[in-house]
């Protein structure tokens, strides 16, 4: 039987998830795409930073909120010292405290990089915040990971995998969608420009996470859809569909605005027709896009791509919290018609573990190659 959730519980889930989503996601896109690009062209860093530390103060308080909150339910008695008795004493009372040990550090960077920011410096900074939302990220998952492996460390570091690739993506797509209005500049040719270098460097993040959350999220869906008639037969199974067909779609969004966007915008804002496209494709010709109209073209498609990307992680907090994997579904479906389909599931899982290592494959071979670009562009 399903057990029976508070209607709070997803949602707490969902902003404990995107909190720690932005978290772990924001700050390698600050550290590593926005800051460099903007000190190399000249421009102003200071509303960016001032965004940057909003950005990570609101999404810790939320995160801490939220854990809190799931915390409180999860405890038996919410009695100072019954709570603090199931704090130490049980494993998820436990990864709850070091989740709260580890915002402490956060929050505390954080402020004395407001406070002191001569003494505490910005890389530093974004660099603990980032470990410390990786061990929230890493205790969030201890509390909640696939049964239908015998290993426990395995099933946790696949999702710990998964949520980090996800993350990588979806927190620096965040930062991306509010960065044009961030940055000041004398005309929006050269803001155009500045879009366009940032974009080249966040492509390589992108990559990567992409993949390995492709790449893990493939192989977790091969421990829990045995069949490929699960897919639509199953609650678990139709909105694991759903998602994929989301992911997908938000995958070929960015490649679009990567490859086909960024591209024209390239064209329009240089006056050059440099196009660069993947290894074997033809060059992609499309309508000229004015300089003037090249940030709020760029602007609106990463939004796009962002909002279908938060609808699929959505669907990913309901299926890891309100409705069952198939294995918990299989021993009453297998009484049901005396059937067990052991070598359909062994095949099918076979079949998706393949997909998964074709998927770290190309993931593997684009990434070389935007490293190959971003290399010879400097």
């Amino acid at each position: 039987m399903i057990p029976t959730l508070d209607p709070g519980t997803p949602a707490l889930r969902g902003v404990l998830v995107a909190a720690l989503m932005l978290l772990v996601g924001a700050p390698p896109t600050f550290r590593f795409v926005v800051f460099p690009e903007l000190e190399r062209q000249g421009l102003d860093t200071a509303r960016v930073h001032h965004a940057a530390l909003t950005l990570v103060g609101a999404a810790l308080v939320a995160a801490v909120l939220a854990g809190t909150a799931l915390a409180v339910g999860n405890a038996p008695s919410v009695d100072v010292d019954s709570f603090v008795a199931w704090a130490g004493s049980t494993a998820s009372g436990r990864m709850w405290t070091a989740s709260i040990v580890a915002a402490a550090v956060v929050g505390l960077s954080t402020v004395a990089r407001h406070a002191i920011p001569d003494r505490t410096s910005r890389s530093l900074w974004l660099g603990t915040v980032f470990v410390g939302a990786l061990a929230m990220l890493l205790a969030f998952c201890c509390t909640r990971y696939s049964a239908a492996v015998e290993s426990s460390s395995l099933a946790i570091l696949a999702k710990v995998g998964h949520m980090t690739g996800a993350a990588l993506w979806a927190g620096g797509l965040a930062v991306l969608a509010v960065l044009p209005g961030l940055v000041s500049s004398d005309s929006e040719t050269e803001t155009a420009e500045f879009l366009l270098s940032a974009t080249r460097r966040f492509s390589m993040i992108a990559v990567a996470g992409v993949t390995v959350a492709f790449a893990t999220g493939t192989v977790i869906a091969a421990w829990h859809v045995p069949t490929l008639a699960a897919l639509v037969t199953t609650p678990y199974g139709v909105l694991l569909s759903l998602k994929v067909v989301l992911v997908t779609i938000a995958a070929g969004i960015g490649g679009f605005n990567r490859f086909v966007l960024h591209e024209r915008i390239a064209y329009s804002v240089r006056e050059t027709n440099d196009a660069a496209v993947l290894p074997g494709m033809l060059t992609i010709v499309g309508p000229r896009i004015e300089p003037a109209d090249a940030v709020s073209t760029f602007t609106r498609s990463i939004r796009l791509e962002l909002a279908v990307l938060v609808l699929a992680i959505g669907l990913s907090v309901a299926i890891t919290t309100a409705v069952a994997p198939y294995e918990v579904l299989e021993p009453a479906a297998a009484a049901s018609d005396g059937i067990v389909a052991t070598v359909t599931f062994v095949d099918f899982g076979r079949l998706l573990e393949l997909g998964a290592v074709a998927i770290a494959l190309f993931g593997s071979l684009t990434l070389g190659y935007e490293l190959g670009e971003f290399g010879s562009d400097e």
